[in-house]
């Protein structure tokens, strides 16, 4: 008779047990003088996980969860010389790497497929189902790290007169549910970009380019078709999702990051050139309900941009090619027929905005 220890696979209850090899061993309570608890075939018994200093065993012929548990060096011995299948099917040791690897792969397909197919259609349901009032105050929070990132506002007075003179303007025809926020950033880089609930930002180096008020008008249009849109609520769902998923598959393995910042700048360049045109589209229709023209904003892209010659592969752009763009908004753009959105004092005034 050998020490070990017994669970039934019925209760969490941990039993001491005494052991016999007749024809079958035989699992007794050492406890209760000897009732005799189960008995399990020697060809039943296989391996199952269990520490380094014990042999855990299961049966075929028992509960699934029934488990015996091992530390004594004799019956240990007797286990492995009596037990012909210990480590056959449904063993421990049976699970083989293969399987393994592709449970795995079969996993990290199950997420690739969620961050391709899935966030997209979740972050679109989401931002459908978004208050408006829930959104403004994110951008709120992110504004004071926007306004460290590309430099101090510009705070003219008479250049703030004639740019909130000139998104006024554009909101009569926009009509957006969050009034747009705007600002000029000094920063020589020459973008503008906007962030969810309404704030609109221009970058100085954007103005330095710009040529007219309807050039600029159009960039601003353009940012409030993203407003309207709410393609920064969206992109925050999909990307907070994505980075969520993505983490799953490879926690802080070396290089790792390199793997997520390629595909999420692939993924972000296919969804953005959908988001871009639709915003260009936006542009176009609020300036000829002011009876403005939208082919000077394609200009100016034309002078930011350059040629597209040496862009390289389209796929990683996260704007349509500015050829197209500039095709698009120039087609059956009409000629003024609006008054100008600013006078040429408040023009100047604009461009000299931060001094």
């Amino acid at each position: 008779m050998q020490p070990a220890v017994f669970f039934d696979g019925h209760s969490s209850r941990r039993r001491a047990v005494s052991l016999a090899f007749t024809d079958r061993v035989e699992i007794a309570d050492a406890e209760s003088a000897g009732s005799l608890l189960a008995a399990w075939p020697y060809d039943s018994i296989r391996r199952a996980d269990g520490p380094e200093e014990a042999l855990r065993l299961a049966s075929t012929a028992a509960p699934p969860l029934a488990r015996l548990e091992l530390r004594d060096p004799m019956a240990r011995a007797e286990i492995l010389s009596r037990c012909p299948a210990l480590d056959g099917p449904g063993s421990a040791a049976s699970i083989s790497i293969g399987r393994i690897v592709l449970a795995s792969l079969a996993a990290a397909a199950a997420i690739v497929a969620m961050v391709w197919f899935g966030m997209p259609f979740l972050a679109n349901r989401l931002t459908a189902l978004t208050p408006y009032a829930w959104e403004k105050p994110l951008g709120d929070a992110v504004d004071p790290k926007v306004r460290l990132m590309f430099g101090a506002v510009c705070t003219k007075p008479d250049g703030v007169a004639a740019l909130n003179k000139l998104v006024g303007r554009l909101q009569t025809a926009a009509n957006l549910p969050n009034p747009p926020e705007p600002a000029v950033l000094r920063a020589s880089v020459p973008n503008a970009f906007a962030l969810p609930g309404g704030r609109v930002y221009l970058l100085s180096g954007l103005l330095t380019k710009t040529e007219s008020p309807d050039e600029l008008a159009g960039v601003l249009a353009h940012e409030f078709g993203h407003v309207a849109r709410r393609d920064g609520l969206r992109r925050l769902i999909r990307e907070g999702g994505t980075s969520f998923l993505v983490g799953l598959m490879f926690g802080d393995v070396s290089g790792s990051g390199v793997v997520l910042m390629a595909g999420r700048m692939v993924l972000n360049a296919a969804h953005g050139r959908e988001a871009e045109t639709a915003a260009d589209a936006f542009a176009a229709t609020v300036m000829h309900r002011l009876g403005r023209p939208v082919a000077p904003m394609a200009g100016l892209l034309e002078r930011v941009a350059g040629h597209d010659h040496d862009a390289g592969p389209s796929l990683l752009r996260d704007h349509p090619l500015t050829a197209d763009r500039k095709a698009m908004l120039e087609q059956g753009d009409p000629p003024p027929s609006g008054p100008a959105l600013l006078d040429p004092a408040e023009w100047q005034s604009l461009k000299r905005i931060c001094g």
